[in-house]
């Protein structure tokens, strides 16, 4: 049907906006917008379309202006102040975020998706009591909400209650997180395994994967014939692994191995009925040793005695990495301290900002690594310094001091108060005052590295 001649109306312009955003013509669509916006400055879904445009494009600024100008129409529209929590939140500006949560609960006090919105909000604000509430409330409407009993299980093992965060844990299943299991092998349920043998699965990231390793022994002991699947990037840095009586490193070949059940490598906490971290010691792993010349070679680059390992990423592909990673250059400060030469450990995209960086000797690149390598070049440093990541698993296990830095929402490993760590007894952290701002936590790491240099009479 043809459109009848005659002046183009705001709705027109913004059915124009959306089929050349459709289209990906991202410029078209904003100059339509904005055409639409000028005859109809209070069009909710012309600045929505406006966000979607920028956000596409990483304009993440330019996003928030359009959201904050959509959230502030009357009569306020949920879907605009939905999309506005969010977008606080991918920002790292919990706070925020709350104030919205908030404002949206008044306008619909009984919508279940606004309870979780406000509970997510609540917790990454630091209110986990009133968080893990909520998420109490939405899992006792609904058993199998595995989004809220997810959430639920942070909090509380981030406050150290395993009773009820080991269970809570479990549900992630339900969420589709699962390793790949083995379609004939049935799932280990906690009974006696004794004289069982039961394939272990891996789960996570290999930082998870190296922490979780430490309930292998413990499985063992409990009478299985433990079988582990292992990564192959993680191979040769757990050769030394104890627990483990069958290594399986290719899946095609698990028929083979007779396996009675399977498990998932971080569900043995659960199972094992884990409550006291200091009786499940770090696992043992392997430092390269035919790594030594060149690690001698970088170490023989030292242009100062205090030798200092840095890392400021973690996997980039990781959806919380963008508040636990700094930037190279909230590190720089530390290449001020004479005393302190900096070895980069970093690794995957992130490593770029080192390149491009022109430093030259002022951090000596260790760049392509092995994580048995890498193992091989933490022992050998005096401190590591470093936001969260896999790396910091290996040189808690090692046993180098490693200091690391975090953010307000930690992984909840490093749960959410304190300065040392459960599980890796030379762990030390630093701990974020505001989202995304390094500053503090850096000049508190300067500090303490000149306190490290007077003990060794350095300074």
């Amino acid at each position: 049907m043809t459109r009848a001649p005659g002046p183009l109306t705001a709705d027109d312009l913004y059915e124009m906006a959306l089929r050349s955003f459709g289209r990906e013509q991202c410029a078209t669509a904003i100059a339509y917008a904005d055409a639409c916006l000028k005859l109809a400055p209070g069009h909710v879904d012309a600045w929505l379309l406006q966000a979607e445009v920028h956000l596409l494009e990483e304009r993440d600024t330019a996003a928030l202006a359009c959201l904050t100008r959509a959230a502030a129409i009357t009569p306020p529209s949920i879907v605009a102040l939905h999309r506005l929590a969010a977008h606080y939140l991918r920002l790292g500006r919990p706070e925020n975020a709350l104030a919205v949560a908030e404002q949206l609960k008044n306008l619909q006090p009984n919508d279940p998706e606004i309870d979780y919105v406000l509970a997510i909000a609540r917790s990454r604000s630091g209110r986990h009591g009133e968080a893990f509430n909520i998420f109490q409330r939405r899992l006792r409407d609904d058993p199998d909400d595995a989004g809220s009993a997810i959430e639920a299980s942070w909090l509380a093992l981030g406050q150290r209650d395993y009773r009820r965060g080991w269970p809570l844990w479990e549900h992630r299943f339900g969420a589709g997180i699962t390793p790949a299991a083995v379609h004939h092998l049935p799932f280990w349920d906690g009974s006696p395994p004794t004289e069982r043998k039961i394939l272990v699965l891996p789960e996570g990231g290999h930082g998870d994967i190296i922490w979780a390793t430490r309930f292998l022994p413990g499985l063992k002991a409990a009478g299985a014939s433990v079988h582990f699947l292992c990564p192959p990037a993680l191979s040769h840095l757990l050769q030394n692994l104890q627990g483990v009586d069958i290594w399986v490193e290719n899946a095609e070949e698990l028929p083979g191995y007779g396996c009675e059940y399977q498990i998932s490598l971080l569900s043995l906490p659960y199972l094992l009925g884990v409550d006291d971290p200091s009786r499940y010691p770090p696992p043992r792993l392997k430092c390269d040793p035919a790594f030594a010349e060149r690690r001698d070679a970088l170490l023989a680059r030292a242009r100062a005695p205090l030798r200092v390992g840095i890392l400021w990423s973690g996997n980039v592909d990781y959806g919380g990495n963008a508040d636990r990673a700094a930037q190279l250059s909230d590190f720089l400060p530390l290449a001020e301290l004479p005393f302190v030469q900096l070895y980069s450990l970093q690794k995957g995209p992130p490593h770029r900002q080192l390149i491009e960086g022109g430093l030259g000797d002022l951090v000596i690149d260790c760049d392509d690594f092995d994580f048995a390598e890498t193992a091989a070049m933490i022992q050998s440093l005096d401190v590591i310094v470093m936001t969260d990541s896999a790396v910091g698993h290996i040189a808690g296990a090692i046993g180098t001091p490693v200091w690391l830095l975090l953010d307000t929402f930690p992984h909840w490993y490093h749960c959410f108060e304190g300065d040392r760590s459960d599980w890796y007894p030379g762990m030390r952290f630093f701990r974020q005052q505001h989202p995304r701002d390094w500053s503090n936590v850096v000049r508190n790491v300067g500090e303490a590295l000149k306190g490290v240099a007077e003990s060794r009479g350095i300074l």
